[in-house]
């Protein structure tokens, strides 16, 4: 019997008769699997199924089309090896028996490799899923369904979608088609923070970093989703120690302040007392001016307005409250705030000036925090000039500026002794301070808060003595919080 064309390929080559036993190989079968010929092709396979690749055969049997099975085998030198068997039916006229030929492609790398990726999939921390260039899942490893809820078979060929809250969900084919079609990567090689959904309807903050892959023809998607819900419970909770530090902070200046607040409110309950007093030697003549009793009431009320808002000012800026970010013109909150710092300016004879930009455009702020800084500079300052400690006078210059890249700068200069060369890498340290009475946290609890808004602190020294500290903020809409 002449061997078809096909046995000169390099691949192993058999032919089947209609009882399934071996009648001719090539060359390079025999060398694979010496003296198989007379013996049932498919023992050379023992982990085939019969009854299934019997069912299978019916269905090509009298066609054109080959029909590829994938099974393993022991070769010579017991090595196990991995093949996909090509079976194509040959039938020379009606009448004779079908026969089978049969082809050998040695895939026992991919096979090997297929393994290690199932491996590893199956052993990642993090949820792996591949989808098929119509966002269909393929594949769902155990993370997955850790993260999830749904056991692989029964999302894989449900689209990814599913595992996205709205509007992600509605818009995902749009995001796909527009992907194909143009190539713009939104979100592919690109990680990002999303929320996915679980089976009972649960978002759940994860990272998202997808990459594409071309095998074979054929376009999928792999994405690497890691949980992020410890992490930002880990944040939150960071976040709100930091603002009970500050807090603690604030409580802190405002004892430290308690004299000159004295001092603030005193002024007004004594303007309140002598207008009090001669509102009711008018009233006790018996013969009572009214121009002037009005004229006492009004000042009266006006000063116990001022009391109102000096106490106001106090109780805003020790109140503990969570981080709430708004709009703010710094200009603005600068002014407002120095009216807390005047009474300890006053005491030791610290002038207070300005030097604003005009025309600042806005920052996105905590406001409070942002005054907690900026008077904890300003008290810095003051003491730096106090019992005649400054070097060149006694006057505060509180600056604000637009940067050459776009933030804007506040800055509190001093005409005190500077800063020494020794404490220069030590001012933000947690618990240093070259005070008697101070815990050294609080530049260092200023730096955390700039630094949370976006922004940075540091200090310089100025040309004729004294030091100036600063902060900068992004403008807002700079910084996407």
């Amino acid at each position: 019997m002449r061997l078809p064309e096909t046995y000169s390929l390099p691949f192993p080559v058999f032919m089947a008769g209609a009882d399934g036993r071996i009648q001719t190989a090539n060359a390079a079968f025999e060398r694979l699997l010496p003296d198989r010929v007379g013996t049932p092709w498919m023992a050379v396979f023992p982990d085939l199924d019969p009854d299934a690749f019997s069912h299978q055969w019916e269905r090509v049997a009298h066609g054109d089309a080959p029909l590829t099975v994938s099974a393993g085998m022991v070769t010579t030198g017991d090595q196990t090896r991995f093949f996909d068997v090509i079976c194509q039916p040959l039938l020379d006229s009606e009448t004779d028996p079908l026969r089978l030929l049969g082809v050998l492609v040695d895939v026992t790398a991919q096979t090997q490799q297929e393994a290690e990726n199932a491996a590893l999939l199956d052993t990642a921390v993090d949820a792996i899923v591949i989808i098929d260039d119509q966002g269909r899942i393929e594949t769902f490893n155990p993370a997955a369904t850790r993260l999830f809820g749904y056991r692989p078979e029964e999302v894989v060929g449900r689209p990814v979608s599913d595992l996205m809250p709205e509007p992600h969900r509605s818009r995902h084919d749009a995001y796909m088609q527009r992907y194909m079609e143009t190539g713009e990567q939104r979100i592919i090689g690109i990680g990002r923070e999303l929320e996915a959904l679980d089976r009972h309807g649960r978002k759940i903050p994860i990272y998202l970093a997808v990459s594409e892959i071309l095998q074979k023809g054929r376009r999928r998607f792999t994405g690497i989703i890691r949980d992020l819900s410890e992490q930002r419970a880990a944040r939150a909770a960071l976040a709100e120690q930091r603002e009970k530090l500050a807090h603690v902070g604030r409580l802190s200046t405002m004892g430290e302040m308690t004299a000159s607040i004295a001092h603030e409110i005193n002024q007004p309950l004594t303007a309140i007392s002598m207008y009090a007093q001669s509102s009711l030697k008018l009233i006790e003549k018996g013969d009572v001016d009214l121009d002037k009793l009005a004229g006492a009431l009004e000042k009266l009320n006006t000063q116990s307005l001022r009391a109102g808002a000096i106490i106001e000012r106090i109780q805003r800026f020790a109140r503990a409250q969570e981080n709430q970010r708004e709009l703010v013109q710094v200009n603005t909150l600068l002014q407002e705030l120095v009216k807390l710092a005047e009474g300890d300016a006053r005491i030791h004879d610290v002038e207070i000036t300005f030097d604003l930009a005009d025309g600042l455009p806005a920052v996105y702020c905590d406001p409070i925090q942002i005054q907690q800084v900026a008077l904890n500079l300003i008290r810095n300052a003051i003491d730096a000039m106090k019992d005649g400690a400054a070097a060149t006078g006694s006057a505060m210059v509180i600056q604000s500026r637009l940067e050459g890249d776009g933030r804007i700068e506040v800055a509190v200069s001093d005409q005190g002794p500077g800063v020494a060369p020794d404490q220069r890498n030590l001012l933000f340290r947690p618990f240093h301070t070259t005070k008697k009475d101070g815990m050294g946290m609080g530049l260092s609890i200023c730096r955390t808060i700039i630094a949370e808004h976006g922004g940075e602190m540091g200090h310089r020294d100025n040309p004729g003595g004294g030091a100036t500290f600063y902060f900068t903020l992004p403008q807002a809409g700079e910084r996407d919080d």
